[in-house]
C-alpha cells in the first residue's frame, strides 16, 4: 500500500490562507486554501497514512469534498514530483549505504514520483560496471566523483607516473608519491575514501584498439579521458566501443575550453561518423587533420584545477544520466563545449549515424543502453 509523504528536499509551509511547497524558482508552488482543507490534507501526507486512509479522513472532516477530489489533489502533488512513497524499501542497501548515500538519495528523489524508487537508482549506480581510461587530471577527479556517487565496480587504466607538475590539478595524489604509478596511488586513495569501491587497476599504455577492447570487455559503460597518443586514442577507443557495443562518455581540456560527447553504439553515430559530418560541412578540416598527423602533435597541458573540476562534473553528470535515465544526456551524439571563462555550455556540432561509416558498418552492434 502506498504511503505518500513529501520528499525531504521539499519544504511545506503556510502563509495566511496559502500553502507554499518548495523553495526553488520554477519548482515551488503556491496553493490557495480558504477553508483549511488542503492544509489538513497535507498534514495527513506524512508517510504513515495510505492514500485510502487519507481520503477517508479528509471526507470525514470535510463532507463536501469527494473522494475523487482528494485523489486528484494527491495526484497533482505527485505529478509535480513533490511526493514519494514511504512504504518503498531498498532491495540491496542496508542502513550503512542509506546513510553514506543519503544526499544521493535525496537528489535522486527529485526525479521520482510515487511509483518510483530512489533506492533503485542508487542500487543501479552501485551495480554498474565502468571502464575508465585515464586517471590524470580529468580522470582522477572523475574517479573521485564516481566513488562519491557510489559506483562500486570500476576498472581503471593508466601508465603514467606522478610528476611535480601534476599537482596543480590532480587532487587525488600527494607530492610524497612523485615517481610512483598514478594507477596504484589512485587505488590506495579511493580505497580510503570509499572502501566499498572495487577498483581494479591496469598499468598499461594504450597502443591499439585491441588494448582498449581488452580493458572494456567486461564493463557496461566506458569513460575515456586518456589523451595519449593525441591523434590516435579517440579512434582506437571509438573502434573498441562500437565493436563491443559499449556506451561511451569522453572528453578533454582544450586550454580555455573543455569538450565532451557521448555515444551509444547502434543508436547514435560514432566518432568516425562525426568526422564524416564535420568534413562534409568544411573541406578544410580534412587538410588540417592530415597536417596535424604529419607533425605528430602532442598537446601540452594548460589545465588548472577549477577548470578541470567543472569539466569533470559535467561529464559525470552526463554519465549519471546515461546510466540511470534520470535525465537525457545533453551530449548524446553531440560535441559539447564548456567555456571556462564564461561558464556557458553549448553544442558546437552534432551528428547522426553515417551510412558510409567504416567503423559502424564493420560489425553488427546491439546497443547496451
Amino acid at each position: 500500500m502506498i504511503k505518500p509523504k513529501f520528499k525531504e528536499t521539499i519544504p511545506v509551509f503556510f502563509v495566511n490562507n496559502e500553502i507554499h511547497i518548495g523553495e526553488e524558482d520554477g519548482v515551488a508552488g503556491v496553493i490557495e486554501d480558504p477553508n483549511g482543507s488542503i492544509q489538513y490534507l497535507i498534514s495527513l501526507i506524512d508517510g504513515e497514512n495510505t492514500i485510502e486512509t487519507i481520503i477517508e479522513k479528509v471526507i470525514l472532516k470535510y463532507p463536501d469534498i469527494t473522494a475523487e477530489e482528494v485523489q486528484g489533489a494527491i495526484q497533482s502533488l505527485n505529478e509535480e514530483k513533490y511526493l514519494e512513497d514511504n512504504a518503498i524499501t531498498p532491495t540491496l542497501m542496508g542502513e550503512y549505504e542509506k546513510e553514506r548515500y543519503k544526499a544521493n538519495l535525496n537528489f535522486f528523489s527529485l526525479f521520482t514520483s510515487l511509483e518510483d524508487s530512489k533506492f533503485d537508482i542508487q542500487e543501479k549506480v552501485m551495480n554498474t560496471k565502468i571502464a575508465l581510461l585515464g586517471v590524470g587530471g580529468l580522470g582522477s577527479q572523475i574517479l573521485y566523483h564516481l566513488a562519491a556517487l557510489g559506483f562500486h565496480n570500476i576498472t581503471a587504466l593508466d601508465f603514467d607516473t606522478l610528476e611535480l607538475s601534476n599537482f596543480n590539478r590532480q587532487l587525488l595524489y600527494s607530492e610524497e608519491n612523485i615517481d610512483e604509478l598514478k594507477i596504484e596511488m589512485a587505488k590506495k586513495r579511493i580505497s580510503k575514501f570509499n572502501p566499498n569501491v572495487k577498483l581494479d587497476i591496469v598499468n598499461k599504455r594504450i597502443e591499439c584498439a585491441e588494448d582498449v577492447m581488452n580493458h572494456i570487455q567486461d564493463s557496461e559503460y566506458v569513460i575515456c579521458v586518456a589523451d595519449k597518443p593525441t591523434l590516435y586514442i579517440q579512434d582506437w577507443v571509438n573502434e573498441a566501443v562500437v565493436k563491443l557495443g559499449k556506451p561511451l562518455v569522453s572528453g578533454g581540456v582544450l586550454n580555455t575550453r573543455g569538450r565532451f560527447y557521448s555515444i551509444i553504439p547502434g543508436k547514435t553515430g560514432c566518432v568516425e561518423c562525426h568526422k564524416h559530418t564535420v568534413i562534409a560541412s568544411d573541406e578544410k578540416v580534412n587538410d588540417q587533420l592530415n597536417n596535424m598527423n604529419q607533425v605528430n602533435f602532442q598537446r601540452n597541458n594548460a589545465a588548472i584545477s577549477p577548470n578541470v573540476a567543472m569539466l569533470a562534473g559535467a561529464m559525470v553528470n552526463e554519465f549519471l544520466g546515461l546510466v540511470t535515465g534520470i535525465k537525457h544526456p545533453t551530449s548524446l551524439g553531440k560535441m559539447m563545449e564548456l567555456n571556462f571563462l564564461t561558464y556557458q555550455t553549448y553544442s558546437i556540432s552534432e551528428w547522426e549515424k553515417q551510412e558510409e561509416c567504416s567503423v559502424c558498418n564493420s560489425t553488427s552492434v546491439t546497443a547496451t543502453s
